[in-house]
This record gives C-alpha cells, structure tokens and sequence, in this order.
C-alpha cells in the first residue's frame, strides 16, 4: 500500500507503472549508494556530471 501510494504521488495510477526516472534518492548517501539522483536535482552521487 505505501508503494501505491509512492506511484500516486509520482502521477502514476499503479505500482506498475513506475518507471526508473521517477526513482529519487531524499539523502546523498541513499543516492550515492542506489546511484539514483538526488530529490529534486539530476545529480548522482559519485558520477562525474
């Protein structure tokens, strides 16, 4: 149920339909160690952009 409602707040209407550009770290470790942007940025951790 939390997953669901993870899709609703990204727009989708199910789970399913997530894909892995509305995947987002909310910590710089958690993207450093996902290797996932950072909320809000598209800058990942530990890659040279």
């Amino acid at each position: 149920m939390e997953a669901q409602t993870l899709a609703r707040a990204c727009g989708k209407s199910h789970l399913h339909n997530l894909e892995p550009e509305d995947l987002v770290a909310l910590n710089v470790e958690a993207a450093a160690m996902a290797r996932v942007p950072l909320a809000g940025t598209q800058w990942i951790p530990g890659q040279g952009y």
